[in-house]
C-alpha cells in the first residue's frame, strides 16, 4: 500500500472512529432527559447488539460484511473490532468516573489516536516503539492537551497528567485495544487526582455544544 493510499485509508478509518463519539453524545442526552441508570442500560443494550453483529461477522463471515471489512485493520478482521471496546470503555468510564473526567478521557481516546495515526503516517519517520513514530506520539500529546484545555480549562492539574498518561498508554498498547486501555487509564488517573486534591468539578452543563 503506497503512502498516499495508506493516508487516505487512515483518514476514512478515523472518520468512522470520530463518529463513535455519538455514543458519548447519546449518553449525555440520556443523562439529561432520564437518569444515569437508564443511560448505562441503553449503552449496554447497544453493546450487546454490536457484540451479536461481531459474532455473526466472525463466526459466519457473511458476504455483506465484506463491504466494511476493508476498513478493519488486519488484526481486527479475525477479532472483535475497536468499536466494541470503545462502547465498553464508555460504559465503564461513565459508571466509574465523574462525568467531566469520563468525557475528557473519551475525547482524548478519539482525538489523540486520530492525530497520532494521521500525522504519524504523513510525516513520521523515526519510530520509537513498534510502528509508532515520534511525531505521531507528540501529535497525540498535543491533541490530548487541547482536549483538556477545551473541556477542563481551569483544571490543568487534572488534564495535563491525563493527557500524558493517555499518550503513553496509546504508545505502548499493542496486543490490547487502545479504545479500552487509553480511556480507562487516563480516566483513572484523573479521578484519583480529583479525590486526592478534593477538587470540585463544575456541574454538568447540558447545553454542551448547543446540543441539548
Amino acid at each position: 500500500m503506497g503512502k498516499k493510499i495508506s493516508i487516505i485509508w487512515e483518514c476514512i478509518r478515523k472518520t468512522m472512529h470520530l463518529s463513535s463519539l455519538i455514543i458519548v453524545v447519546l449518553y449525555t442526552f440520556l443523562l439529561n432527559h432520564f437518569s444515569e441508570r437508564v443511560s448505562i442500560i441503553v449503552l449496554t443494550g447497544i453493546l450487546l447488539m454490536l457484540l451479536e453483529v461481531e459474532r455473526i461477522r466472525l463466526d459466519h463471515r457473511p458476504k455483506l460484511m465484506n463491504i466494511i471489512n476493508g476498513l478493519f485493520r488486519t488484526c481486527e478482521k479475525n477479532h472483535i473490532s475497536g468499536a466494541a471496546f470503545f462502547i465498553t470503555s464508555t460504559i465503564i468510564s461513565f459508571a466509574a468516573f465523574e462525568y467531566w473526567i469520563a468525557l475528557t478521557a473519551m475525547f482524548m481516546t478519539v482525538f489523540g489516536d486520530m492525530f497520532a495515526a494521521l500525522i504519524g503516517r504523513a510525516f513520521g519517520k523515526k519510530r520509537i516503539y513498534r510502528h509508532k513514530t515520534r511525531v505521531g506520539t507528540l501529535s497525540a500529546l498535543l491533541a490530548n492537551l487541547l482536549v483538556g484545555i477545551f473541556l477542563l480549562p481551569q483544571f490543568a492539574i487534572i488534564f495535563v497528567p491525563m493527557a500524558v498518561v493517555a499518550t503513553i498508554v496509546e504508545l505502548l498498547t499493542h496486543k490490547l485495544d487502545d479504545n479500552l486501555t487509553v480511556p480507562l487509564f487516563a480516566g483513572f488517573v484523573g479521578q484519583m487526582i480529583v479525590y486526592y486534591t478534593d477538587i470540585s468539578l463544575p456541574p454538568i452543563d447540558f447545553t454542551f455544544l448547543g446540543l441539548f
